[in-house]
Protein backbone atom coordinates (compact mmCIF):
# COMPACT_ATOMS: atom_id res chain seq x y z
CA UNK A 1 0.00 0.00 0.00
CA UNK A 2 2.72 2.63 0.86
CA UNK A 3 4.37 1.98 -2.50
CA UNK A 4 1.07 2.56 -4.33
CA UNK A 5 0.53 5.83 -2.45
CA UNK A 6 4.04 6.98 -3.35
CA UNK A 7 3.38 6.25 -7.03
CA UNK A 8 0.10 8.17 -6.97
CA UNK A 9 1.74 11.07 -5.16
CA UNK A 10 4.58 11.27 -7.69
CA UNK A 11 2.08 11.13 -10.54
CA UNK A 12 0.07 13.96 -9.01
CA UNK A 13 3.23 16.05 -8.57
CA UNK A 14 4.06 15.51 -12.25
CA UNK A 15 0.59 16.76 -13.19
CA UNK A 16 1.01 19.87 -11.04
CA UNK A 17 4.50 20.54 -12.44
CA UNK A 18 3.19 20.18 -15.98
CA UNK A 19 0.36 22.63 -15.30
CA UNK A 20 2.83 25.12 -13.83
CA UNK A 21 5.22 24.84 -16.78
CA UNK A 22 2.37 25.23 -19.24
CA UNK A 23 0.95 28.23 -17.38
CA UNK A 24 4.35 29.85 -16.99
CA UNK A 25 5.17 29.34 -20.66
CA UNK A 26 1.90 30.99 -21.67
CA UNK A 27 2.56 33.77 -19.14
CA UNK A 28 5.93 34.54 -20.72
CA UNK A 29 4.97 34.07 -24.37
CA UNK A 30 2.06 36.49 -24.05
CA UNK A 31 4.27 39.10 -22.40
CA UNK A 32 1.96 39.28 -19.36
CA UNK A 33 4.93 38.57 -17.12
CA UNK A 34 6.27 42.06 -17.76
CA UNK A 35 3.23 43.55 -16.04
CA UNK A 36 3.86 41.38 -12.98
CA UNK A 37 6.79 42.52 -10.84
CA UNK A 38 6.05 40.23 -7.94
CA UNK A 39 6.58 40.81 -4.24
CA UNK A 40 9.13 39.46 -1.77
CA UNK A 41 10.93 37.52 -4.48
CA UNK A 42 7.72 35.77 -5.64
CA UNK A 43 5.80 35.90 -8.93
CA UNK A 44 2.08 35.00 -8.93
CA UNK A 45 0.59 33.08 -11.86
CA UNK A 46 -2.76 31.40 -12.43
CA UNK A 47 -3.07 27.78 -13.51
CA UNK A 48 -6.21 25.74 -14.30
CA UNK A 49 -7.94 23.95 -11.46
CA UNK A 50 -6.51 20.54 -10.60
CA UNK A 51 -8.77 17.79 -9.28
CA UNK A 52 -7.48 16.64 -5.91
CA UNK A 53 -7.15 12.81 -5.64
CA UNK A 54 -10.04 11.33 -3.68
CA UNK A 55 -11.39 7.93 -2.74
CA UNK A 56 -14.14 6.59 -5.01
CA UNK A 57 -16.58 4.11 -3.46
CA UNK A 58 -18.37 1.34 -5.28
CA UNK A 59 -22.06 1.27 -6.15
CA UNK A 60 -24.45 1.73 -3.22
CA UNK A 61 -27.86 0.15 -4.02
CA UNK A 62 -29.50 1.89 -1.08
CA UNK A 63 -28.61 5.37 -2.32
CA UNK A 64 -26.28 8.03 -0.99
CA UNK A 65 -27.29 10.21 1.95
CA UNK A 66 -31.04 10.43 2.42
CA UNK A 67 -33.17 8.49 0.01
CA UNK A 68 -32.24 6.49 -3.03
CA UNK A 69 -30.07 8.31 -5.47
CA UNK A 70 -30.73 8.40 -9.20
CA UNK A 71 -28.19 8.01 -11.93
CA UNK A 72 -26.92 11.47 -12.96
CA UNK A 73 -27.75 13.21 -9.67
CA UNK A 74 -25.12 15.67 -8.44
CA UNK A 75 -23.86 14.83 -4.96
CA UNK A 76 -22.79 17.55 -2.51
CA UNK A 77 -23.91 20.51 -4.66
CA UNK A 78 -27.20 22.35 -4.86
CA UNK A 79 -29.05 22.55 -8.14
CA UNK A 80 -28.51 25.90 -9.84
CA UNK A 81 -31.91 26.88 -11.18
CA UNK A 82 -30.67 30.21 -12.50
CA UNK A 83 -28.54 29.25 -15.51
CA UNK A 84 -27.19 32.65 -16.54
CA UNK A 85 -23.88 33.68 -18.05
CA UNK A 86 -21.13 34.06 -15.47
CA UNK A 87 -18.61 36.82 -15.05
CA UNK A 88 -14.91 37.05 -14.15
CA UNK A 89 -11.98 34.76 -14.83
CA UNK A 90 -12.28 31.02 -15.26
CA UNK A 91 -11.84 28.97 -12.12
CA UNK A 92 -8.18 28.33 -11.39
CA UNK A 93 -5.47 28.33 -8.77
CA UNK A 94 -3.10 31.21 -8.07
CA UNK A 95 0.35 30.03 -7.07
CA UNK A 96 3.51 31.88 -6.07
CA UNK A 97 6.79 30.92 -7.71
CA UNK A 98 10.29 31.94 -6.71
CA UNK A 99 11.60 34.71 -8.94
CA UNK A 100 14.80 32.73 -9.58
CA UNK A 101 12.74 29.80 -10.88
CA UNK A 102 10.81 32.12 -13.20
CA UNK A 103 14.04 33.67 -14.49
CA UNK A 104 15.51 30.25 -15.30
CA UNK A 105 12.40 29.35 -17.28
CA UNK A 106 12.41 32.74 -18.98
CA UNK A 107 16.07 32.27 -19.93
CA UNK A 108 15.20 29.05 -21.72
CA UNK A 109 12.11 30.43 -23.46
CA UNK A 110 13.75 33.69 -24.62
CA UNK A 111 17.17 32.13 -25.28
CA UNK A 112 18.84 34.66 -23.00
CA UNK A 113 22.59 34.13 -22.44
CA UNK A 114 24.49 34.10 -19.18
CA UNK A 115 26.20 37.44 -18.66
CA UNK A 116 29.92 37.23 -17.94
CA UNK A 117 32.06 40.00 -16.46
CA UNK A 118 34.61 41.43 -18.84
CA UNK A 119 38.23 40.55 -18.16
CA UNK A 120 40.15 43.15 -16.19
CA UNK A 121 43.02 43.47 -13.75
CA UNK A 122 40.95 44.69 -10.83
CA UNK A 123 40.31 42.32 -7.93
CA UNK A 124 37.65 42.89 -5.33
CA UNK A 125 38.86 40.26 -2.86
CA UNK A 126 42.11 38.46 -2.00
CA UNK A 127 41.80 35.20 -0.06
CA UNK A 128 44.66 33.50 1.79
CA UNK A 129 44.91 29.73 1.41
CA UNK A 130 47.54 27.68 3.28
CA UNK A 131 48.39 24.93 0.84
CA UNK A 132 52.15 24.29 1.18
CA UNK A 133 55.03 23.74 3.64
CA UNK A 134 58.17 25.83 3.83
CA UNK A 135 61.55 25.41 5.61
CA UNK A 136 61.51 29.05 6.73
CA UNK A 137 58.89 31.31 8.18
CA UNK A 138 57.72 33.07 11.34
CA UNK A 139 57.09 31.07 14.51
CA UNK A 140 53.41 31.99 14.32
CA UNK A 141 53.11 29.83 11.18
CA UNK A 142 55.14 26.89 12.50
CA UNK A 143 53.49 23.56 11.70
CA UNK A 144 53.84 21.64 15.00
CA UNK A 145 52.92 18.18 13.73
CA UNK A 146 55.23 18.37 10.71
CA UNK A 147 58.04 19.75 12.87
CA UNK A 148 57.79 16.97 15.45
CA UNK A 149 57.54 14.34 12.72
CA UNK A 150 60.74 15.65 11.12
CA UNK A 151 62.52 15.63 14.50
CA UNK A 152 61.42 12.02 15.05
CA UNK A 153 62.76 10.99 11.65
CA UNK A 154 66.10 12.64 12.37
CA UNK A 155 66.49 10.91 15.75
CA UNK A 156 65.57 7.54 14.26
CA UNK A 157 68.12 7.93 11.48
CA UNK A 158 70.91 8.86 13.91
CA UNK A 159 69.99 6.24 16.51
CA UNK A 160 69.32 8.82 19.20
CA UNK A 161 65.67 7.92 19.53
CA UNK A 162 66.36 5.57 22.48
CA UNK A 163 68.70 7.91 24.35
CA UNK A 164 67.54 8.70 27.87
CA UNK A 165 67.76 12.08 29.58
CA UNK A 166 67.50 13.21 33.16
CA UNK A 167 64.67 15.68 33.54
CA UNK A 168 64.25 17.72 36.75
CA UNK A 169 61.18 16.48 38.61
CA UNK A 170 61.33 13.00 37.12
CA UNK A 171 62.77 10.07 39.13
CA UNK A 172 63.73 7.98 36.10
CA UNK A 173 65.43 8.99 32.90
CA UNK A 174 63.07 9.53 29.92
CA UNK A 175 63.28 9.74 26.17
CA UNK A 176 63.23 13.30 24.83
CA UNK A 177 62.06 14.63 21.45
CA UNK A 178 63.61 18.04 20.90
CA UNK A 179 63.34 19.69 17.44
CA UNK A 180 66.27 21.72 16.14
CA UNK A 181 66.14 24.52 13.57
CA UNK A 182 66.53 22.15 10.63
CA UNK A 183 63.48 20.19 11.80
CA UNK A 184 61.13 23.16 11.81
CA UNK A 185 58.45 23.34 9.16
CA UNK A 186 56.20 26.32 8.46
CA UNK A 187 52.86 26.78 6.78
CA UNK A 188 53.08 28.56 3.45
CA UNK A 189 50.13 30.42 1.95
CA UNK A 190 49.02 31.45 -1.49
CA UNK A 191 46.98 34.51 -2.46
CA UNK A 192 43.86 33.67 -4.44
CA UNK A 193 42.48 36.73 -6.19
CA UNK A 194 38.78 36.97 -7.00
CA UNK A 195 38.06 39.11 -10.08
CA UNK A 196 35.82 42.11 -9.67
CA UNK A 197 32.12 41.40 -10.24
CA UNK A 198 30.73 44.90 -9.90
CA UNK A 199 28.03 46.00 -12.32
CA UNK A 200 26.76 49.49 -13.10
CA UNK A 201 23.38 49.86 -14.80
CA UNK A 202 22.70 53.30 -16.25
CA UNK A 203 19.18 54.16 -17.36
CA UNK A 204 18.74 57.29 -19.47
CA UNK A 205 15.65 58.66 -21.19
CA UNK A 206 14.33 61.53 -23.21
CA UNK A 207 12.37 63.87 -20.95
CA UNK A 208 10.61 65.93 -23.59
CA UNK A 209 6.85 66.53 -23.43
CA UNK A 210 6.19 63.85 -26.07
CA UNK A 211 7.31 61.13 -23.63
CA UNK A 212 3.87 60.61 -22.13
CA UNK A 213 2.70 58.38 -19.28
CA UNK A 214 2.16 55.31 -21.51
CA UNK A 215 5.71 55.44 -22.85
CA UNK A 216 7.15 55.92 -19.37
CA UNK A 217 5.23 52.87 -18.12
CA UNK A 218 6.91 50.79 -20.81
CA UNK A 219 10.27 52.20 -19.70
CA UNK A 220 9.46 51.30 -16.10
CA UNK A 221 8.48 47.70 -16.93
CA UNK A 222 11.57 47.14 -19.06
CA UNK A 223 13.94 48.63 -16.49
CA UNK A 224 12.56 46.48 -13.66
CA UNK A 225 13.11 43.21 -15.54
CA UNK A 226 16.51 44.29 -16.89
CA UNK A 227 17.48 45.06 -13.28
CA UNK A 228 16.37 41.62 -12.07
CA UNK A 229 18.17 39.84 -14.89
CA UNK A 230 21.55 41.57 -14.54
CA UNK A 231 21.54 41.20 -10.73
CA UNK A 232 21.61 37.43 -11.17
CA UNK A 233 25.21 37.59 -12.39
CA UNK A 234 26.84 40.21 -10.17
CA UNK A 235 27.35 40.49 -6.43
CA UNK A 236 27.24 44.26 -6.36
CA UNK A 237 25.03 46.34 -8.64
CA UNK A 238 24.84 50.13 -8.71
CA UNK A 239 22.24 52.07 -10.65
CA UNK A 240 22.27 55.55 -12.11
CA UNK A 241 19.34 57.45 -13.67
CA UNK A 242 19.80 60.21 -16.26
CA UNK A 243 17.02 62.46 -17.55
CA UNK A 244 17.42 65.01 -20.33
CA UNK A 245 15.69 67.50 -22.56
CA UNK A 246 18.11 70.08 -23.99
CA UNK A 247 20.34 69.43 -20.97
CA UNK A 248 20.98 66.25 -19.03
CA UNK A 249 20.97 65.73 -15.28
CA UNK A 250 21.19 62.84 -12.84
CA UNK A 251 17.92 62.19 -11.02
CA UNK A 252 16.48 59.71 -8.54
CA UNK A 253 14.37 56.76 -9.66
CA UNK A 254 11.00 58.36 -8.97
CA UNK A 255 11.83 61.51 -10.89
CA UNK A 256 13.24 59.47 -13.75
CA UNK A 257 9.83 57.93 -14.47
CA UNK A 258 7.53 60.78 -13.51
CA UNK A 259 9.22 64.04 -14.47
CA UNK A 260 7.74 65.79 -17.52
CA UNK A 261 8.84 68.91 -19.34
CA UNK A 262 8.01 70.34 -22.73
CA UNK A 263 11.53 71.41 -23.65
CA UNK A 264 13.60 70.48 -26.67
CA UNK A 265 15.58 67.30 -27.18
CA UNK A 266 19.37 66.98 -27.32
CA UNK A 267 20.24 63.29 -26.99
CA UNK A 268 24.00 63.76 -26.92
CA UNK A 269 23.72 65.67 -23.62
CA UNK A 270 22.73 62.43 -21.83
CA UNK A 271 25.61 60.43 -23.29
CA UNK A 272 28.11 63.17 -22.50
CA UNK A 273 26.96 63.24 -18.87
CA UNK A 274 27.24 59.46 -18.66
CA UNK A 275 30.73 59.41 -20.16
CA UNK A 276 31.89 61.96 -17.57
CA UNK A 277 31.12 59.42 -14.84
CA UNK A 278 33.67 57.04 -16.35
CA UNK A 279 36.58 59.32 -15.52
CA UNK A 280 36.56 59.08 -11.71
CA UNK A 281 33.25 57.90 -10.30
CA UNK A 282 32.80 54.65 -12.25
CA UNK A 283 36.08 53.79 -14.02
CA UNK A 284 35.39 51.12 -16.64
CA UNK A 285 38.38 49.04 -15.47
CA UNK A 286 36.51 48.44 -12.17
CA UNK A 287 32.94 48.11 -13.42
CA UNK A 288 30.88 46.07 -15.85
CA UNK A 289 28.80 48.86 -17.37
CA UNK A 290 25.37 48.45 -18.99
CA UNK A 291 23.68 51.52 -20.49
CA UNK A 292 20.02 51.55 -21.57
CA UNK A 293 18.59 54.61 -23.31
CA UNK A 294 14.88 55.18 -24.02
CA UNK A 295 13.48 57.70 -26.47
CA UNK A 296 10.50 58.37 -28.70
CA UNK A 297 12.88 58.96 -31.61
CA UNK A 298 12.94 62.77 -31.67
CA UNK A 299 16.25 64.64 -31.63
CA UNK A 300 17.51 68.03 -32.70
CA UNK A 301 18.86 67.57 -36.26
CA UNK A 302 22.08 69.47 -35.55
CA UNK A 303 22.78 67.11 -32.64
CA UNK A 304 22.87 63.84 -34.60
CA UNK A 305 26.55 64.08 -35.59
CA UNK A 306 27.50 65.06 -32.05
CA UNK A 307 25.57 62.03 -30.78
CA UNK A 308 27.44 59.65 -33.10
CA UNK A 309 30.83 61.11 -32.20
CA UNK A 310 30.12 60.92 -28.46
CA UNK A 311 29.10 57.26 -28.64
CA UNK A 312 31.99 56.29 -30.91
CA UNK A 313 34.56 57.98 -28.66
CA UNK A 314 33.32 57.17 -25.14
CA UNK A 315 31.34 53.92 -25.35
CA UNK A 316 33.86 51.44 -26.73
CA UNK A 317 33.26 47.75 -26.09
CA UNK A 318 36.39 47.67 -23.90
CA UNK A 319 34.67 50.15 -21.55
CA UNK A 320 30.93 49.46 -21.84
CA UNK A 321 29.57 45.90 -21.86
CA UNK A 322 26.33 46.84 -23.60
CA UNK A 323 24.63 49.96 -24.93
CA UNK A 324 20.94 49.31 -25.62
CA UNK A 325 18.69 51.91 -27.24
CA UNK A 326 14.90 51.40 -27.22
CA UNK A 327 12.70 53.65 -29.35
CA UNK A 328 9.05 53.84 -28.24
CA UNK A 329 6.18 54.91 -30.53
CA UNK A 330 8.15 57.10 -32.88
CA UNK A 331 6.19 59.35 -35.25
CA UNK A 332 8.92 59.55 -37.89
CA UNK A 333 11.00 56.40 -38.23
CA UNK A 334 13.05 57.70 -41.14
CA UNK A 335 14.59 60.58 -39.16
CA UNK A 336 14.48 58.89 -35.77
CA UNK A 337 17.32 58.34 -33.29
CA UNK A 338 17.34 54.60 -34.01
CA UNK A 339 17.69 55.22 -37.73
CA UNK A 340 20.58 57.65 -37.12
CA UNK A 341 22.38 55.08 -34.94
CA UNK A 342 21.75 52.21 -37.37
CA UNK A 343 23.11 54.25 -40.27
CA UNK A 344 26.06 55.29 -38.11
CA UNK A 345 26.98 51.64 -37.54
CA UNK A 346 26.47 50.80 -41.23
CA UNK A 347 28.71 53.68 -42.36
CA UNK A 348 31.36 52.95 -39.69
CA UNK A 349 30.82 56.25 -37.92
CA UNK A 350 30.33 54.08 -34.83
CA UNK A 351 33.04 51.45 -34.43
CA UNK A 352 33.79 48.83 -31.78
CA UNK A 353 30.67 49.63 -29.73
CA UNK A 354 28.35 46.93 -28.35
CA UNK A 355 25.26 48.78 -29.54
CA UNK A 356 21.81 47.25 -29.95
CA UNK A 357 18.71 49.17 -31.01
CA UNK A 358 15.04 48.23 -31.00
CA UNK A 359 11.78 49.80 -32.17
CA UNK A 360 8.54 49.45 -30.19
CA UNK A 361 5.63 50.00 -32.58
CA UNK A 362 7.24 52.83 -34.54
CA UNK A 363 5.09 54.93 -36.82
CA UNK A 364 2.07 54.75 -34.49
CA UNK A 365 2.69 57.91 -32.49
CA UNK A 366 0.53 58.05 -29.38
CA UNK A 367 -0.76 54.52 -28.97
CA UNK A 368 -3.88 53.55 -27.04
CA UNK A 369 -2.50 50.89 -24.72
CA UNK A 370 -5.86 50.17 -23.14
CA UNK A 371 -7.19 48.75 -26.42
CA UNK A 372 -4.19 46.59 -27.29
CA UNK A 373 -2.35 45.60 -24.13
CA UNK A 374 -1.40 42.24 -25.62
CA UNK A 375 0.53 43.96 -28.41
CA UNK A 376 2.21 46.22 -25.86
CA UNK A 377 3.33 43.26 -23.74
CA UNK A 378 4.62 41.34 -26.75
CA UNK A 379 6.60 44.39 -27.88
CA UNK A 380 8.27 44.60 -24.46
CA UNK A 381 9.01 40.87 -24.62
CA UNK A 382 10.67 41.22 -28.03
CA UNK A 383 12.61 44.31 -26.94
CA UNK A 384 14.17 42.57 -23.91
CA UNK A 385 14.86 39.44 -25.95
CA UNK A 386 16.62 41.53 -28.61
CA UNK A 387 18.65 43.67 -26.20
CA UNK A 388 19.78 40.89 -23.85
CA UNK A 389 19.38 37.73 -25.88
CA UNK A 390 21.08 35.72 -28.55
CA UNK A 391 19.77 32.67 -30.36
CA UNK A 392 23.17 31.36 -31.46
CA UNK A 393 25.27 31.21 -28.33
CA UNK A 394 24.51 29.86 -24.91
CA UNK A 395 27.07 32.14 -23.28
CA UNK A 396 28.14 35.56 -24.45
CA UNK A 397 30.44 38.24 -23.10
CA UNK A 398 28.83 41.61 -23.61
Amino acid sequence: MPRRITEDHNQFRDVVSGKIRKGLKKFIKSGQIFKNRGKNGKISINIPRIDIPHIVYGENPSGVGRGGGKKGDVIGKDDDKNNKAGQGDAEGITINLDLEEVLKFMQHELELPDLKPKENGTFEDVKIKYNNISLVGPDSLRHTRRTMLQALKRLCSTGEINKLYEIPGYKDKVKLLTPINSDKRFRQYKEIKTPSSNALIIYARDGSGSMGAEKCEIVSDMCWWIDVWIKRFYKRVERMFVWHDNNAMEVDEDKFYRYRQGGGTTCSSAFKLISQQFENRFPPRNWNIYVFYFTDGDNWDDDNNDLLQTIDKNFKSSDVNLLGVTQIYSFDTKNSVKNVLDEGMASNKINNVNLKTYDINSGSGNFDLANDEELRNNQILDAIKHLLGTAKKKHIIF
